[in-house]
């Protein structure tokens, strides 16, 4: 059951309904598909009251129609974001490419000034910035990972433990099939027991993809 929304709560519920959304929740099937009803029901109520959204009365996705307009609506935003996207890539490029000359052409120059005008300190404030040195630590690397792993592994002793196992799930999901919320070995058909398994159900998510002349539909 949930409770009706206040201004104490509404900040809270919004966040917490997006979440869901997010999630997935908003589909049939879904295990917090109740919770999310129930909150979308509790906001509705709230907001028309505060008057902060009209009436769901007064438009719904209803029709073919509308739900038409809803999907090109969707669709611009999308087509926007791809477009505002390529801007803000080429110009952050474009943007590098000039701080790569820029340090190309005068960064050892100024590395030199630095250094010859640093008290104790390790940084200059200046009226335009501060300007340093940043000290970091040595440290090993590995150009072989294969070859390291195995050197590692006929170590033993401390350089053993460094090694850290890395489960694949992409393989485990070819051993393991999930029917509603129960996990099953596929080889043994027997429900797979493992601490630290998590259980995600099949479920549908609701999708508006930007379409194409001529595109046949999914």
């Amino acid at each position: 059951m949930i409770a009706p929304i206040d201004p104490t709560t509404y900040a809270d519920a919004l966040a917490r309904i997006q979440a869901l959304w997010n999630a997935g929740a908003s589909q049939v099937g879904h295990p917090d598909h109740a919770e999310f009803e129930g909150l979308y029901a509790a906001l509705t109520v709230y907001e028309v009251a505060e008057g902060l959204s009209a009436p769901q009365q007064q438009f719904q996705i209803d029709t073919l129609d509308r739900l038409q307009w809803f999907v090109g609506k969707k669709a611009d935003l999308q087509s926007r974001k791809v477009r505002l996207r390529a801007q803000y890539d080429a110009m952050l490029r474009d943007i590098e490419r000039n701080e790569e000359h820029l340090d190309w052409r005068y960064a050892a120059q100024a590395e030199q000034v630095l250094r010859s005008n640093l008290g104790k300190g390790r940084s200059l404030k200046l009226l335009t910035g501060t300007v340093g040195l940043r000290k970091s630590a040595a440290r090993v690397g590995a150009t072989d990972d294969a070859a390291l792993l195995q050197a590692l592994e006929a170590a033993g002793g401390d350089l053993a433990t460094v090694i850290e196992p890395k489960i694949n799930l992409t393989a485990l999901n070819r051993l393991i099939k999930v029917e509603g919320d129960v996990a099953y070995l596929v080889s043994e058909g027997t429900v797979a027991e493992l601490p630290g398994l998590s259980i995600k159900p099949a479920s549908e998510t609701f999708f508006v993809k930007a379409g194409k002349e001529g595109e046949d539909q999914e």
